[in-house]
Formats: C-alpha cells, structure tokens, sequence
C-alpha cells in the first residue's frame, strides 16, 4: 500500500533501536536544514509495536533485551528453514528437530518438527509467535516430539514471507500470556507486499543428502491502494540420512571400563575403578544381525558365554543358512561391549536425519474499510509427510532382555529350516542332536520405522485501527482466530503370538513342505480361541486355519512371512486453538517527559488436545495410551510506558529514562489464577550509552498431557531412602534418617521394594499448578560517537523457576518425601506402606506429573558490531575508495554461569561447563559488499569444556592413546558464502558449511559430536 516504503524504514529503526543504537537523537552540531528535515519526518512517523511491548509508539527503546533476524541475512545464506534463522543467535536452541543423530528413538508423533528452546529452559517455555500473535501447536498429547506444551512447529512459518526475527531474551508472559519463561521468539511476515518473486534452493552433502525448496511469493494492492493480498506457496524436501551413511556415526567411539592389563594405573599401582577406556567401534555381544548360536540362554561373547568349546558361532549374514564363524572383538571390561567384532551396532540401524516432503500455502490480506477501521487477514494451510526409516531392528532376542518376550529363542537340531551342513555343524559341537539358543537381532523383520502425516490449518480475521480524541492518539484491535492441527501416524509393530506361531515351522504331511505347525495340527496350543458364557468365537488370534505363513529364523525371511507377522500401528492427534482478543492503547497523559502511553485488554483463549490410538496396541496386550483434554483460559492485561525524564529537561546524566510497566492476570480454568508483571527501566546516560533493565514475574501451564494423560496401572522397583542400606546417602543423611525415624521405620530396615516390583498407577495430574518464574536481565549498550558504525553491549540474564513440572518416579517420590525438611509434605501422599513398613502389592504408589522441580539460570551475552564502508575504516581506510565496497563485523558471544535444576529443592545440579552445557559460545559473521556482489564468512565456536564437572579421579578418563583427559577440545567451524545480483531482480547464491571440513576426534565422538560434513547449497532468486 502507500507506505509501503516508509514502513520498511521504520521496520529498521524499530530492530536498531531495540539493540540500543541510537536513532533518534541528532548530534549537536547539526546543519539547521537536517533538523527541519527531521522535524517533517518526526511529524510522519508511524507508530509501530516492538516484541516485548504492545504499546505503539515513535521512541523505540524498549527496557527488554531483544535481538533480530532480518530477510536479507535469511536471503543471502539460502535459509530455507524458519528456524534455522534464529540458530547462530547466542542462547537460542532447537527443541526438537530432525537432526537427531545416533542413537535416538524417533516420536510418533514428531517426526521432522522444529521447536526452539531458549536458554536450554526447554521448547515448553519458550513462546513463539507469529506477528505478535500465538499460533496453533503441532505438538501432540502422546508421542510429540517436544517436551509436554504447545510449542509451535516453525516449519509452518513460510520464509519467503518473514520480515524479521526478533527474540525477546528473558519473560513475556505479561504482554503475551503463559508460558513465555525464557523469553520469546516473534516471527514478522511481510505486509503490503507488491509483486512476485520466485526461489529455488538446492544442498548437496557428498554421498550423504540433497535437498530442495522451491518458494513463490506474489502480492499487489487492489481498490485503489486500499487493500493489499500476498500468496505464498512453498515446498521443501529433504532426505532421510541413516546414521551408516555418516561416517562420523557410522565409525563410532565408546567408552567402557578396561579389560585387564589395559587400563591405566595411579601412583599406587592400582587402576581406579572408575576408570573408562576409550575403544573404536563398539559392539554388543549379546546377538548379531544374523543370529548368534549359542548351547545356553545367554550370551556375553566379551567374557566368553555362549561359546562352543571356544569358539562362537552365527548363521550367514548372507541369508544363506549357513554357520559361520562370530568374531567376539577385542575384549573391554564391561560384561555387553566389545570392540569391533561381529556383535550388535547400533548405527546400522539408526536414523541421522528425518526426512520430509513439507507443503506450505499462506494468505495474508489487509484492506482499508475507512479512515478509522482496517480488516487484516491471514490464512495458513500446511501439509507435511516426514518419515524415520528406523531406530533399531524391529525385535531382539537376547538372554540379556530375559524373561520376557526379548529372551533368546529356542530351537531343536531337527527344524526344518536347519541346512544340513549347520545341523551338523551344530550337532558335531555339541556331540550329537541338541537344542540351541538365537541370540538376533531381527533387523531382516525391518526397522522401526515411522511416518508421519500431518496439516496445519490456520485462519485469523482482525478488525483494528487507530483515532485521535482529545488531542490524544488511540490505536485498538479486535480479532479471532482458528487453529487446527493433525498428525497421522503410522508405524510397523511384532504381533507376537504370530511371530511366534510362524517360527514354529514342521512338514505339512499334505503337502510335503514347511509350514507352520498350526495351519495343520488341530487343537494347536500356541493359539486362542475367545469363549465363554456359552459362545464361542470363530476367529484365532493367529487368524484362519492355514493364514500362517512359515517364517524361516536362520536364513532370508520370505515377504509372506514378514506380511503375516507384522501389522500396522496407527494413531492420530487433533489439537485445536481458538482464541479472542481485543485490545486498546494510545495516549494516556501528558508529563513534563513525554506522553504516557497505555496498552488494555482481554484474550479467551482455548486449547484442545486429543490422542486416538487405532487399538492394535489393546489386541496384544499393551495399555490404552488415548488423551483427550483441554482447558480456557482468559486473561485481562495492561501495559504503561512512562517516560521520567527527556533530552529537553536537561538533567546531567539523564538525557532519557522512560519506565516500562505491564500487568496481567491469567485465569486457567484448569491450573487457577495467576498474576504476572514485568516492570523495566531505559535510561540514556547520554548520546552514546544507554542502561536498560528489567524484572519480571511470569508462569508457565500445564499443557495437556501433563494433566490429562490417562492414569494407567503400572509396575515399579525403586530405592527406597529408609532402607538400612539408603540411610546414609542422600542430600542430607540426618534429615534423611530422622524423617524415616518418624515414620516408624527401623534402622534394620529392608525394604522389599528394592528387588520386588509392586504394582500402582501413573499418568497426569489434573490438580497441577502454573509452573512460576523470576526474571531478571539488566544491560549496557555503547554507541561511541568517536566511532561511527560501532557499537557494544553486554546483557546480564536470570531465570529462577519454581513448581517447574516434571515426571516423577517413585524412586524420586520416595526421596522428595524422606530428604525434605518439611516432613510430612504432600508426596508423602503418593505412596502406601503396610504397618510392617512394606509396601502393598497392589495401589502402592501414585507417580507421574507433580509441580516439584526448581531450576536456576545465569547467562551473560556480548554483542559487538562494526560496519563501514572501507574507505572510512581507521588506519587502512587511505588506501580504499568509494567504489571499494563496505565490510561488516558481528560478534556475538555467550556465557553461561549457571544452570543448575533440582527436582526436589535440595539435590542441585549444575552442568555448566560440562561437554553437554558449554559455557562459552560464539558467532562471528563477517560480510564484504561491493556493488551487487555481497559475500560473507560464519564462524561459529564453542569453548573447551569439561569432560565431568563432577570428576575428582583424575585417571577417570582415558583416550585411545593411553592418555587421561578430563577436558572436550573447543569447536570451530567456517561457513563461506557469497550471492550475485546477477540482472536486475535475479540474484544468485552459494555457500558452503563446513567449509574447512571439521571433523569430530574420537573423544569428541564418545560424546555424540558429529558431522555431516562439507554441504554446499546453491540458490537463485528470481523477482519481477
């Protein structure tokens, strides 16, 4: 529309100032004329809202922390992932996504979902929005990727549409409701947008992926200027990668205690017992892919069981049927892993990626009714099909998962499905017809494969505008919208009963071939027949006479057998979001500093979530895992923005202090009320430093698996503290001992417990509260007029959360109840003892969801920027021009000093430092424009960390030198990259992650550092 352009520069502006650049005040010695141009434009200026604030206003320094993203740093790397934008931002992680690397088990429900967590606080308490806007959760109930919440999956954000990223670091929760803890990230799309634009993104990582996104954007005015629509269409697809075709996965490094005469000793001779070796390769020597042979029901191949009088044997991995010989590896100290040999490797069935084919379509319109009324727009209509193509084999048969259906399967030397030369084989072993053990893992049945289909649909209709009263500027809003997201999933699962009525193969005296021993022996017992109170069914479990196909155990699984055994597990998420909303704001009073401004209103918003399982898991044997809940919540906010002293009142070192102040409360019918605020401060020292601060109060909610996941029995071992053997441990031993002194408990006190499972219940908690939080971030930004393009700032975060929800188990029920200093408390409650101190053999205990977890954050962040053309640059600036182009420099750095969690109150713990929390990371981008040529470097590092925070024993570790360490060595990568705008309105792009090549040392490995190497990825732009 009309001021289409203004309002891209006012956009920059907002995002300047936000950070603390200094915009809009002039230098003192201004020429006359500058001013008076200034002074027009002041009068035109568009009052716009900043994520953090719902306050329009002109004076756009806000009192939060807030850093962004803009399109052109999403246009120049090829970013064709709405996440991917905000990742090289200090302290913004991805919850879930689908680079999951290793050895994870795939959601259900999840797969190829992208969340963000800020702080490593968890995606839950992270808020994302979409213009200022919540938007509907892909997150479902029951198999979602995230942790429990309504996290939005920014894979529906169209990238092709977003202005800018802003991330609000630090609270929310007054200005956009519950459950923005750590702070919040407001994606902006485009408005007004007027022509068409088309582009074509393609990543190649040699022998590993390709990958391909094709995007189109078109938009015009209509009716005069008064109304403006933009469409755009999206379609991305990227390849599974399995974990085998990584090699820094597929050749993999473990540590395991050291088999005699390998490890390292101390000064005292002795190796310590703490002590891990680093080994290539790790194996599993309790099965293999093609089925371990073994005389007895276990197998340890590392110390020697289940061999045949020394020596172990499998069948063929061929498939043939044949027995070869099983090479054990070389031998470490741990019972299960070897190194190298031909036992179980997990990375030959694990997926690295999840790929997905993601269909995007989203509308946006805005039209003018009149003067005074604007009707904004905004429709999404998302499809996505992601699969994992597996984690694991499908079964294992092992004596090591004994008793139980993963125990190793027994046959006799005279099945049918025994080659002669391996019936003699194993016989010549064992001195005649025997029967023998399978140890396998059944990756010839398939992997645990997973695919997902899933659409998210979205519509919001909002009525606003702006008027003048009173010589004052108002500006309101009133608007509804719909949200609908759903997941299919569909998996391939074991029927047990059938796998195992398959395997039990004999000769069909009619026909003469193998066949399974129930398609002709009558009265089978491996089967059932449903009957009772005079009927009885016609259908067996193991379906009709004759359904069963033979399923050979030692040789190629026919696909008859594979479809008979199998069967398909399906399940489906709904989750629906409604919510209304209005709001006004404007001009309050006028003070000698300014004009106050104000923010009121009211949001009702709705969550509904439900999980339907197709029932199979019933049919053999397993719980119901269906979920079904939601809750309302309304809220009624207010928000002031007061300016104290200004530029004009000419007070010494106070040329600016405006305080920010903003209430809400939050009435969850489910989790109760709750009042939060945020209350901050800017202070502008002078032209060139400004002090900004801000605390505030927020919560967080149950999500609805937290509170409505089914209440299932369930069966549970556990520690119990006031066993005699647990009275000493503990955070605090005494407290510990007098707690179970006073209820009753003996010092001699053996709980059964610790070695006889008991039966109780588990699931949600309908009586859960609000998760609470405290925050507090105060910083300095540095402009140096005596240094134009540069400037610094360092933010100090802190986030204390309390009644943070977590998953307990009794174990942890037991310890919150016996190691508090408020004995008796509430998870006393959660748990039965008999007058003997035991526990019952039935409704002994309560676990699941509870408000209990307590968790504290410290961070500091440095930003540091530098842009000018060459020619201006000190001490080399001489020897460029005006034609030599300009060069930027953005450093960001991030320091965490505190995360520690407790999920009682007094057992902390505060990885900081450690491998897996590193307490220095930083990104350097560095960019060079000349003309239309634009080129750019990245280079993101993480600090050497600590192998265990916790370690005293300094032999503990040990690499595959010899040598003990105690630390992970740093990481540095370098992303190259360049784009042409090659004719006017086609531009091309390339660049290059990873372009060094960084590979991960064995050490790094161990603990899951990888790499997909160099990828390249080239683009075009095409606009008209």
């Amino acid at each position: 529309m009309k001021n289409m352009t203004f309002r891209k520069s006012l956009t920059a502006a907002a995002v300047a100032a936000s950070l603390g650049f200094p915009m809009a005040y002039a230098q003192d010695a201004e020429p006359q004329d500058q001013q008076g141009n200034e002074a027009e434009v002041q009068e035109e200026l568009e009052r716009i809202q900043v994520t953090g604030s719902r306050v329009k206003r002109v004076d756009l320094e806000p009192t939060q922390f807030v850093d962004f993203v803009d399109d052109s740093y999403l246009k120049d790397r090829g970013i064709t992932n709405a996440i991917t934008g905000v990742l090289d931002l200090p302290g913004v992680d991805a919850g879930t996504t689908p680079n999951i690397g290793g050895n994870t088990e795939a959601s259900s429900q999840g797969l190829g979902q992208n969340t963000i967590s800020l702080y490593g606080l968890g995606s839950q308490r992270t808020l994302t929005l979409i213009n200022g806007g919540r938007f509907i959760s892909s997150n479902s109930p029951v198999g979602g990727g995230s942790a429990p919440g309504s996290q939005v999956d920014v894979n529906n954000i169209p990238v092709s549409l977003i202005e800018r990223i802003e991330v609000m670091k630090v609270g929310g929760a007054p200005v956009y409701g519950a459950d923005a803890v750590a702070g919040v990230v407001n994606y902006i799309l485009k408005k007004d947008y007027e022509g068409a634009e088309f582009s074509f993104d393609y990543g190649y990582a040699d022998g590993i992926n390709s990958d391909q996104s094709y995007r189109g954007l078109l938009g015009g005015n209509f009716d005069n200027d008064r109304g403006n629509l933009v469409v755009a269409v999206e379609y991305n697809e990227t390849d599974n990668i399995p974990a085998s075709r990584v090699p820094s996965l597929a050749n993999d490094w473990s540590s395991f205690a050291p088999a005699p005469g390998q490890g390292v000793p101390g000064p005292d001779g002795e190796v310590p017992v703490n002590q891990v070796l680093l080994v290539p390769n790790p194996r599993a020597g309790i099965l293999s892919n093609s089925g371990l042979i073994t005389p007895g029901p276990f197998a340890a191949t590392n110390v020697g069981q289940g061999a045949w009088g020394g020596d172990f044997i499998r069948f063929n991995p061929d498939g043939s049927g044949s027995v070869v010989p099983y090479d054990p590896g070389n031998p470490t100290g741990n019972t299960i892993w070897a190194s190298g040999g031909d036992g179980l490797n997990l990375a030959e069935a694990n997926t690295a990626r999840e790929g997905f084919e993601r269909y995007n379509i989203t509308v946006l319109g805005n039209y003018e009714i009149n003067d005074y009324v604007n009707l904004d727009l905004s429709i999404f209509a998302n499809r996505s099909d992601a699969a994992n193509q597996g984690y694991q084999a499908q079964q294992y048969s092992s004596g090591a998962f004994a008793p139980g259906m993963g125990a190793s399967l027994q046959f006799d030397t005279d099945n049918p499905y025994l080659t002669n030369d391996a019936r003699q084989t194993i016989e010549g072993l064992a001195g005649g017809p025997t029967s023998f053990y399978l140890q396998k893992a059944w990756l010839d049945l398939g992997q645990r494969e997973i695919i997902n289909e899933s659409s998210v649909n979205s519509f919001n209709l909002t009525f606003n505008g702006s008027f003048d009263a009173m010589d004052r500027f108002f500006d309101w809003s009133v608007g509804y919208q719909k949200g609908i997201s759903t997941v299919y999933s569909q998996d391939r699962a074991l029927d047990d009963a059938k796998w195992l009525a398959a395997m039990d193969a004999g000769i069909n005296p009619e026909t003469g071939e193998i066949d399974c021993r129930y398609n002709y022996t009558d009265n089978y017992e491996g089967g059932f027949v449903p009957s009772g109170q005079g009927v009885t069914s016609t259908e067996n479990v193991l379906g009709a006479k004759g359904s069963c196909s033979p399923l050979n155990p030692f040789g190629t699984i026919s696909d008859e057998a594979k479809q008979y055994v199998l069967y398909n597990d399906q399940g489906q998420s709904r989750l629906e979001q409604s919510i209304f909303s209005a709001y006004i704001g404007g001009d309050l009073i006028d003070l000698p500093a300014g004009i106050v401004g104000f923010a009121a209103g009211y949001e009702r918003r709705t969550e509904n979530a439900e999980f339907r399982p197709d029932g199979s898991a019933e049919l053999v044997g397993l719980s119901s895992s269906a979920t079904e809940g939601g809750y309302t919540t309304e809220d009624m906010y207010v928000e002031f923005v007061v300016p104290i002293i200004s530029r004009e009142m000419d007070v010494p070192l106070l040329q600016g202090l405006t305080l920010d102040a903003s209430y809400r409360n939050i009435d969850n019918e489910s989790a109760g009320q709750d009042d939060v605020w945020a209350a901050g401060l800017n202070w502008r020292v002078y032209d060139d430093l400004m002090v900004r601060g801000n605390i505030s109060e927020t919560v967080r909610a149950p999500a609805v698996t937290e509170l409505f996941l089914p209440v299932l029995e369930d069966t549970s071992f556990a520690t119990d503290p006031c066993d005699a053997r647990n009275l000493g441990n503990g955070p605090n031993p005494e407290v510990r001992q007098a707690n179970c002194a006073a209820d009753g408990l003996p010092t001699d006190f053996a709980s059964e417990i610790q070695n006889a499972s008991r039966r109780g219940f588990t699931g949600g908690n309908e009586s859960l509260e609000n998760e609470k939080a405290e925050s507090t971030n105060v910083g300095i930004v540095y402009t140096p007029s005596w240094a134009e393009g540069f400037d610094i700032s360092v933010d100090y975060i802190q986030i204390d959360i309390e009644d943070a929800i977590v998953n307990f188990s009794l174990t942890e029920i037991l310890d919150a109840c016996y190691d508090a200093s408020d004995f008796p408390n509430k998870f006393c409650e959660q748990f039965n003892r008999l007058p003997s101190g035991q526990f019952p053999q039935v409704e002994a205990f309560q676990s699941g969801y509870v408000n209990a977890a307590l968790r504290n954050f410290e961070g500091i962040e440095y930003t540091l920027n530098y842009r000018n053309d060459l020619k201006d640059y000190p001490i080399v600036g001489d020897f460029f021009s005006a034609e030599s182009g300009s060069l930027t420099w953005k450093l960001k750095v991030f320091e965490q000093r505190k995360n520690e969690t407790s999920n009682t109150g007094f057992d902390f713990t505060d990885d900081t430092g450690q491998f897996n929390e590193p307490d220095v990371i930083a990104n350097l981008q560095v960019g060079y424009s000349v003309g239309d040529f634009y080129t750019f470097m990245d280079v993101n590092h993480t600090t050497r960390t600590k192998r265990d925070v916790e370690q005293t024993e300094p032999l503990q570790y040990i690499d595959q030198n010899g040598n003990p360490y105690t630390e992970i060595p740093s990481r540095t990568t370098f992303d190259l990259g360049a784009t042409y705008q090659l004719a006017e309105g086609l531009s091309l792009r390339a660049n290059v992650l990873n372009a060094f090549d960084w590979e991960p040392s064995p050490v790094e490995t161990s603990i899951g550092r990888f790499t997909y190497g160099r990828t390249y990825n080239v683009g075009v732009t095409y606009q008209f």
